[in-house]
């Protein structure tokens, strides 16, 4: 949330400044934290047929 409002203050700042003949400045974006890629699975899980787990929960 702390990058997007700072890139929206930004992005006004640019949008309004008064830049004369010259371009406005790059203005750097906020960093984001990058998702972590998750280890695959050693072992799966075996996928169940709703009878199954019909038959899973009957065995009482």
């Amino acid at each position: 949330m702390t990058a997007d409002l700072f890139d929206a203050i930004n992005q006004n700042t640019r949008a309004t400044g008064q830049w004369g003949k010259n371009k406005a400045p790059k203005i750097p974006s906020y960093p984001r934290p990058q998702p972590k890629k998750k280890a695959p699975d050693k072992k799966a899980k075996k996928l169940r047929s709703v009878a199954e787990i019909y038959k899973h929960f009957q065995r009482r």
